[in-house]
């Protein structure tokens, strides 16, 4: 497949890389992709910097806590981690400690996990109960967080019961995503979600399962963490064994402007870097590409006539994917069986729409420490009819600890997060030491992380009306 360099096509008018755009890419594929990857969307933001107290700030770390994460849409959990009515689970998040609880009519609901009584936690965990009942005093409550029973109830005489109901928050269901919002006068779910909505109509989570969870403390805040998977511009310096085939010089990235929260990148397989120090030869890129998954030098056949890296490539990951999960695969298009295809819902969920990608990704701040997150990878597998879904697998890693030692993911890929962990580590150190110099991004390729600040500035701002949908 001969490439030109197509200037502008699919990207915005000031790029010049001899690589081809995604766009470009896409249209001369075998198996045409859906007409929702032909859509292309840049917006121009202002924000080229910011101050790296964004990063470093405990001040700015409460300003977050305090305006951003009780008014935003945070996944807390699947629905398959509560599938039978009094099932429970805590969601600790950024600003609160939240219990999702499946009700006796099937009905997900959330509550404060917090005792009206004397605010002991409720749940530690996941459990499953007939009631909610406090592990100080004995105070019990319905699934629906109705007040069942109070212990010396006398000595409540100028208590309200009402008042010692669990206090309510938002909860909605996406695909089997339970969702959770603080904040009563936010706009709903489904307007929050926006492209996400359409865009996965075809791809419905609904019908997968998480299979295993991996859980490593990064040391770096929260936004840079999810900025690492914004962009594919860091390869180079980070993931150099990517650059033959990895795509990162031709992917595109999608910024909406009537889309606050959702943005995409789309990041083509099969297709060598224009930071990579000479051409490569179709072959050649085959070749690099199994020395990398295979750990080691391997004889690769030749490529038939007229193939392409691309071609070849596409059809080993349709050809593996349809035997690990006995499905055919065969009629799925080029860009969802081969490409990395990541959407970013803010502001710490990422979710990816492609067979090689059955990830999603969520990222917790420490309430304290601006220079500490939690990093939850899931990976997910599609539902089996008439089986029943396997309790999820959990792996707790230490900071010290490499991916590899979770045992659910191939060695070259843990290189790749223990990569991205060591940078991010870097990275915050840096900005720490940096003075005040302010933090600077590209134009294109760091587009959606101008979008991320550009909404978390509306949500921080002394207005609460700057708020996207407030």
């Amino acid at each position: 497949m001969e490439m030109q360099k197509m200037k502008g096509e699919g990207g915005p008018e000031y790029r010049d890389s001899p690589s081809p755009h995604f766009q470009h890419i896409a249209a001369q594929d075998d198996k045409p992709a859906p007409a929702l990857f032909s859509e292309y969307s840049e917006s121009e933001l202002d924000n080229a910097e910011v101050s790296r107290e964004r990063y470093t700030s405990a001040e700015f770390l409460r300003l977050e806590r305090e305006r951003m994460w009780p008014r935003v849409w945070q996944m807390a959990c699947r629905e398959e981690q509560i599938p039978e009515p009094g099932d429970c689970i805590a969601y600790d998040g950024p600003a609160a400690s939240i219990l999702v609880v499946r009700g006796e009519n099937g009905e997900v609901r959330a509550f404060y996990n917090s005792c009206p009584h004397r605010g002991m936690k409720l749940c530690l965990g996941q459990m499953s109960v007939e009631k909610v009942k406090c592990p100080f005093h004995s105070i019990r409550w319905t699934l629906d967080g109705k007040v069942d029973h109070v212990p010396a109830r006398w000595d409540f005489a100028d208590t309200n019961i009402d008042d010692l109901k669990l206090a309510e928050v938002r909860a909605d269901v996406w695909q089997g995503f339970v969702f959770v919002n603080q904040n009563a006068d936010a706009p709903p779910l489904a307007e929050y979600l926006g492209k996400l909505v359409p865009h996965f109509e075809g791809w419905d989570h609904g019908e997968r399962y998480v299979e295993s969870i991996i859980r490593r403390p990064i040391r770096a805040n929260w936004k840079s963490c999810i900025e690492a998977f914004l962009e594919a511009y860091h390869l180079s310096g980070v993931h150099a064994q990517a650059l033959p085939f990895g795509g990162e010089s031709s992917t595109q990235y999608d910024v909406w402007p009537d889309q606050p929260h959702v943005s995409r990148f789309l990041e083509p397989v099969g297709f060598s870097s224009d930071q990579y120090p000479r051409d490569l030869s179709e072959q050649e890129i085959v070749e690099l590409a199994t020395k990398v998954v295979a750990g080691g030098e391997v004889e690769v056949d030749d490529l038939p006539e007229g193939v392409s890296a691309r071609q070849a490539m596409v059809a080993a990951m349709r050809a593996s994917y349809s035997e690990m999960h006995d499905k055919d695969y065969s009629d799925l298009s080029d860009v969802e069986a081969g490409d990395a295809i990541q959407y970013h819902l803010f502001p710490n969920f990422i979710i990816f729409r492609s067979l090689p990608y059955p990830f999603i990704y969520r990222f917790l701040p420490d309430r304290e420490d601006p220079g500490l997150t939690m990093f939850e990878f899931y990976i997910f597998r599609p539902k089996v009819e008439g089986e029943e879904v396997p309790e999820v697998r959990i792996a707790e890693l230490e900071e010290t600890q490499s991916y590899a030692d979770a045992d659910m993911m191939p060695p070259w890929q843990a290189l790749i997060y223990d990569q991205d962990a060591e940078g991010l580590k870097a990275c915050q150190e840096g900005m720490r030491d940096g003075g005040d110099m302010p933090i600077r991004y590209t134009r294109y390729q760091e587009s959606r992380i101008r979008l991320l600040h550009h909404t978390l500035g509306r949500y921080v701002s002394d207005d609460p009306s700057d708020a996207p949908g407030f």
